[in-house]
């Protein structure tokens, strides 16, 4: 298969390109190539304009049309819906996302919690900012209602820190929200469905060390993580892979969902290390007792210094 990622500076994708370059043919595609992993031949990797350039989508779209890519990654929050738009009916290229409305509600940190706290899902408190005075208690996690990664967020210890928080957000126009602080143990999990066929496969990833994307981490089969994900899962019947991040408490094991990302997840890539193809899927080799003996396979990321001239 003919695949671009964008996000191609990703810390996921050379462990992608390492694992499945005999299966496919990549490219990568960032506005900087020199965050693109050194591993990647130079002419893999494709250099585009920041995603609110509005000459982003129609490089995309020519790299698609010219490399005759039939599966496009789309890796960064602002560019989903608008590939959704661009490529539902595009006969070449298939987009490896969830469906435009999954994406649409959970990119809403906010909305998402309302929706699933309406499905009986565990989920933190979760309030505008503006009505955050209504919580009682601290700390609490200020973050953006829309935004990736571990941007904007903040610990607030004290009423008296909110409210200086509420004004300042009001006086930059900055939409935000509040959620009570679980202190616990963090996993991001993946949840794959091959080729929509309800055949859901549930990878978590126990989180040792996060700063912004996560570090290091190891998979672990924990029974409560997997339930609640398989509750996800079988809920929204979403195609593709997309990513769940929840905290399971210390003090009494119970779990909370705090965000979904309807994407691609820069640890998606730990899936090409226990014999998954994600873009050509072997569902007679790989179940779900396979792949409870990776228990304990540990990701872990380091920098890499690069010296050459330019």
């Amino acid at each position: 298969m003919k695949i671009l990622f964008t996000a191609g500076g990703s810390p996921g994708n050379e462990l992608i390109y390492n694992k499945l370059k005999t299966s496919h043919d990549f490219w990568f595609a960032d506005t900087h190539r020199d965050r693109i992993a050194e591993i990647i031949p130079e002419d893999k990797q494709l250099v585009v304009p920041l995603v609110d350039n509005q000459d982003y989508f129609k490089k995309i779209l020519d790299i698609c049309y010219q490399k005759k890519i039939e599966i496009l990654v789309p890796g960064i929050d602002e560019e989903l819906l608008k590939m959704h738009e661009l490529f539902s009916s595009n006969a070449q290229t298939d987009l490896f996302l969830p469906s435009k409305l999954f994406i649409k509600n959970m990119l809403d940190k906010y909305y998402s919690m309302k929706i699933l706290e309406k499905f009986k899902m565990p989920v933190p408190k979760t309030l505008k900012l503006e009505d955050a005075t209504d919580f009682k208690f601290f700390p609490l996690i200020l973050k953006p209602r829309f935004g990736r990664g571990s941007r904007g967020i903040h610990i607030i210890k004290t009423a008296k820190e909110l409210e200086l928080y509420i004004k300042l957000k009001q006086i930059n126009n900055e939409d935000y929200i509040c959620q009570t602080y679980e202190d616990g143990q963090e996993y991001t999990v993946q949840i794959f469905n091959y080729n929509n066929k309800n055949q859901f496969f549930i990878i978590p990833l126990k989180v040792l060390l996060k700063k912004g994307v996560t570090l290091t981490a190891e998979i672990d089969f924990d029974e409560g993580v997997i339930k609640v994900c398989k509750k996800i899962a079988q809920k929204f019947k979403e195609k593709n892979i997309f990513n769940v991040q929840l905290i399971k408490s210390n003090k009494d094991n119970s779990i909370k969902i705090f965000e979904i990302n309807p994407r691609f997840s820069t640890t998606t890539c730990i899936l090409s290390t226990l014999g998954i193809d994600m873009f050509k899927f072997n569902n007679d080799v790989i179940t779900e007792t396979s792949l409870k003996t990776f228990q304990g396979l540990k990701l872990n990321r380091t920098l890499t210094n690069i010296v050459r001239l330019v």
